[in-house]
């Protein structure tokens, strides 16, 4: 049977490498965070409309967005620290799927963040997956050109 919402039991299969214990550690550590990870957000989207739609799930009590390690320019995703568990399986329940800025976002539930972890981790300073893209998509294409016309 479909669901229409993310069941927030269900773990996700990714396993961040950066995790400094054992996959029991790294399961026990997601069952109990109040991080949650979003992804494929717009290059555009602004730390206000991550705050105005994820407060809707529960008290944010902060909201680091990934950036560029070399341009320190968005680079769509962010993390947001919850004050409760509740809050953060709300999220990722309810919102994980909503289209922001035009692209469906992929909530999941985070290890927790360190610093360091808001850097893109591409070879480029970017994401990784925007390294192996093939569709064609405006935000990744146009950044860089927007980027160097404000230089200007």
């Amino acid at each position: 049977m479909a669901s229409l919402f993310k069941d927030p039991n269900k773990l996700s299969v990714y396993r961040d490498r950066r995790f400094p214990g054992t996959q029991e550690e790294f399961d026990e550590t997601l069952q109990n965070s109040t991080t949650v990870y979003v992804g494929n957000m717009s290059f555009y989207t602004t730390e206000e409309q991550v705050y105005e739609l994820f407060s809707r799930a529960g008290e944010i009590k902060k909201i680091i967005m990934g950036l560029d390690k070399n341009t320190k320019t968005p680079c769509g995703f962010c993390f947001i620290l919850y004050y409760s568990r509740e809050d953060a399986e709300d999220s990722v329940k309810y919102i994980s799927g909503t289209i922001l800025d035009d692209r469906p976002i992929r909530v999941d539930f985070d290890w927790g963040f360190q610093e360091g972890r808001q850097w893109g981790r591409g070879k480029s300073g970017g994401q990784v997956r925007d390294e192996y893209r093939t569709d064609y998509d405006p935000d990744i294409l146009l950044m860089p050109l927007a980027l160097a016309i404000l230089s200007i």
